[in-house]
């Protein structure tokens, strides 16, 4: 798919992987609605975009109606889209002292709530247009349980899996969908973590590798390559989980 003359909506645009991804779709010729809960970080990167290449509307994707408004918003300055991105998400790691009730429910209401309901908006009118694409923003953490992440991993694995059902049932019906496995990417998210970040990708390299997979409308992208291993092989497969759960608690 050329992204020449596409609209394509990205949610959690403000900053980070949402914000440099529109940069490199705009440069490869396609326009972009940007949504977030930011306004004055959306203006700003909307100014700072191309004239004509951007249109933007904020929204919180854990508010539905609301969610739902800003997109209609976006299809009356921007078009239908052909292609909608839901990045949006955050983390807060937890370690057994500092647990608060409630502040887990508030990552899966951002990860995974914001998510579907993203996708209640986009699904209905790619379906009745019998074409469209979605790509979800997950992570490698979907495919284990890391400790002091576990709304994090949790949210995020049920994202990567809903996906994948998603896309063996829309298979015929000319609707794509892609789900994107990052592993650490430099952005806000991950500058408050205070432990060692192996095989840390700079944003505009992400922003490029999303974009690619985009493109050729891939059905799951997990990287870099050592993540990929690590989590889905070696993590996952080769090394017994008890042993795997001693090696990332620390306890021997």
């Amino acid at each position: 798919m050329s992204f020449e003359g596409r609209f394509l909506v990205i949610t959690g645009a403000s900053s980070g992987i949402g914000a440099q991804l529109a940069r490199e779709l705009v440069e490869r010729g396609a326009r972009v609605g940007l949504l977030a809960r930011r306004e004055e970080r959306l203006q700003h990167l909307s100014n700072e975009l191309p004239p004509g290449t951007s249109t933007w509307a904020a929204a919180d994707v854990t508010d539905r109606e609301g969610l739902h408004r800003a997109c209609e918003q976006l299809v009356a300055e921007g078009g239908e889209p052909d292609v909608v991105i839901a990045n949006a998400g955050f983390n807060r790691p937890e370690t057994a002292p500092e647990f608060k009730p409630g502040r887990a429910l508030s990552i899966y209401d951002t990860n995974l709530l914001g998510f579907l309901h993203t996708l209640d908006w986009a699904l209905p009118r790619f379906l009745e247009r019998g074409a469209g694409h979605v790509v979800g923003i997950a992570s490698v953490a979907s495919y284990f349980g890391f400790p002091h992440n576990a709304a994090y991993c949790g949210s995020k694995a049920a994202m990567r899996v809903h996906l994948q059902s998603l896309r063996m049932s829309l298979k015929r019906s000319g609707v794509a969908v892609t789900t994107i496995c990052p592993g650490f990417v430099e952005s806000e998210l991950t500058q408050k973590n205070n432990f060692t970040m192996p095989f840390l990708w700079p944003t505009d390299r992400a922003a490029r590798r999303i974009a690619d997979a985009i493109e050729r409308r891939a059905a799951e992208v997990v990287f870099p390559w050592q993540m990929r291993w690590l989590v889905t092989l070696g993590l996952a497969r080769l090394v017994p989980r008890s042993l795997a759960e001693r090696l990332l608690t620390g306890s021997g």
